[in-house]
């Protein structure tokens, strides 16, 4: 799936279409929330027992991660058209960097850090999703 999104933000960089570019990140971005509720589901699934979905909270973790790194791939390329602010580009990284630090909390086990690092992540992608639904037409908000 992320590879479809790669491919998808290099052909319009190319070809220099940046509100197409602009319409698949806004639906990168939302499947990227849609999955982080998905990986609490599958978390609070697992704390009552269910162990199969220990494995899909791991997938989805991965899944999160390559969903960060195609991301930052958008941001970057949107950034250097003029269509996303320079913050824009820290959040999604740090938000990558997290979801990487998130990931191997969980595998080591250490929900105490694991379980508040996934709110606020969560709270990142959120503050992501808003500015990037808001934006309309060619002109750059700041907000």
């Amino acid at each position: 799936m992320s590879q479809i999104a790669v491919a998808i933000c290099l052909y319009c960089s190319r070809k220099g279409n940046a509100s197409t570019m602009m319409k698949w990140f806004r639906i990168l971005v939302v499947v990227n929330v849609v999955t982080m509720l998905m990986q609490a589901a599958f978390a609070g699934r697992m704390l009552s027992g269910d162990a199969h979905a220990a494995n899909l909270h791991e997938l989805t973790a991965k899944v999160l991660v390559w969903l960060g790194a195609t991301q930052v791939l958008f941001v970057i390329l949107l950034g250097r058209r003029g269509r996303s602010p320079r913050w824009m580009l820290m959040l999604s990284v740090g938000v990558l960097g997290a979801e990487v630090l998130e990931f191997g909390l969980g595998h080591l086990h250490h929900v105490a850090i694991h379980v508040p690092l996934g709110l606020a992540i969560f709270g990142g992608a959120i503050r992501q999703t808003l500015w990037v639904l808001q934006q309309k037409g060619a002109k750059l908000q700041e907000s």
